[in-house]
């Protein structure tokens, strides 16, 4: 399956923000990309984000939604905490998805054209 333009932008913008890109790391690095969306045991709570890089909670929430709206996070809710969990599947899709435009045909390209 692959991408169309509209999901490839949404996902591309949602990775723009270096606040977002810290976002990510921290919940990678968290361990908690090996969750799994409808049992997730492991994430990272919003409190924890907010914590580590010192930000109000409605700012840390906002990137939060962008990340999730393109697909990369899962979000599982305990009672009225919300833990966050990295999808490797959007983004092994994705980068499948841009290695597939931009470096692969170029290489059959040039190949051709030699």
């Amino acid at each position: 399956m692959t991408y169309d333009l509209e999901q490839l932008t949404l996902i591309a913008r949602a990775f723009s923000d270096p606040i977002r890109l810290q976002i990510m790391d921290l919940i990678a690095k968290a361990g908690a990309e090996t969750a799994v969306p409808s049992c997730c045991t492991k994430g990272m709570c919003v409190c924890d984000i907010q914590e580590a890089l010192d930000m109000k909670q409605s700012k840390v929430s906002y990137h939060l939604k962008e990340l999730k709206k393109a697909g990369l996070l899962h979000e599982r809710k305990v009672g009225k905490w919300h833990y966050y969990a990295v999808n490797q599947d959007t983004i092994e899709r994705f980068c499948r998805e841009l290695n597939n435009r931009f470096f692969l045909n170029s290489l059959h390209t040039e190949a051709t054209v030699e």
